[in-house]
């Protein structure tokens, strides 16, 4: 049997990236583990986004908390000039070795989210994402401040995270860490998740309107008692749980 997942409660945003990469080597490329729905997650965001943006060739791209790059090496197979940025150095190596291994040239830099507001890239982006990433910020605040700092005026601003209701809670924390255990016990804050109308509060206070928000779900696997499946993810108008969207920065 697979070693049991680490308990990362009580730890530090950064440091339970860096104890899961520790004891679960591979885990961000993997077919199997806590990562693994990550991939098949990514596959209906880079197809909204794609959408909603009108492809990403030819633009600038930041991947905020981009982890073993995912989303950050998508970005870069479709033709865009990547930055990915992220507080676990066990995770930008991972990214590191399989960006090269597939051949794709991302800047990948040690840094939080916060931290763009310190004035850090002198040229602004095309296109700025947060994909599970603005619930485990420290400062979201000081995080959307930073995007609109760094988000040049008519670019797209892409997110994805999760709701803080007690359809969230169920799902996201006590359903998938503490009854499936396919993550670890501890890795989500519920006080940390973000409603949609707070979400779009705080962006507009930062000069980013949001356009669209979807909810993301599991598909039905269409078998006896309409059991909700394990794979595919679908696009709904229920924002109660996960949800993404975009929005653009007027000024």
């Amino acid at each position: 049997m697979p070693d049991p997942l680490p308990r990362l409660g009580g730890l530090p945003e950064p440091e339970k990236y860096e104890r899961l990469v520790e004891r679960v080597p591979g885990v961000w490329w993997s077919d199997a583990g806590p990562f693994a729905g990550l991939h098949d997650l990514n596959a209906v965001r880079v197809e909204y986004f794609r959408h909603v943006f009108g492809g990403f060739g030819g633009k600038r791209a930041l991947d905020i908390g981009c982890g073993g790059g995912i989303l950050a090496e998508t970005l870069a197979a479709e033709g865009a000039a990547v930055t990915g940025i992220d507080p676990s150095e066990k995770s930008l190596a991972e990214a590191r070795t399989h960006a090269k291994r597939s051949g794709l040239a991302i800047d990948y830099r040690l840094a939080t989210a916060e931290d763009l507001a310190s004035g850090s890239f002198a040229e602004p982006f095309d296109l700025v994402f947060a994909v599970d990433v603005l619930e485990h910020v420290d400062d979201l605040d000081g995080t959307i401040a930073g995007i609109a700092r760094v988000l040049a005026p008519g670019g797209g601003f892409g997110f994805l995270t999760h709701s803080r209701t007690i359809a969230g809670f169920l799902q996201i924390v006590w359903e998938e860490e503490y009854v499936q255990h396919t993550m670890p016990e501890g890795f989500h804050d519920f006080v940390r998740f973000i409603t949609p109308a707070e979400l779009t509060e705080k962006l507009a206070g930062n000069d980013m309107v949001v356009q669209e928000m979807k909810g993301v779900a599991r598909a039905r696997d269409g078998g006896e008692g309409g059991k909700v499946g394990t794979g595919r993810r679908v696009l709904t108008d229920e924002l109660s749980v996960t949800y993404l969207g975009w929005a653009l920065r007027t000024r």
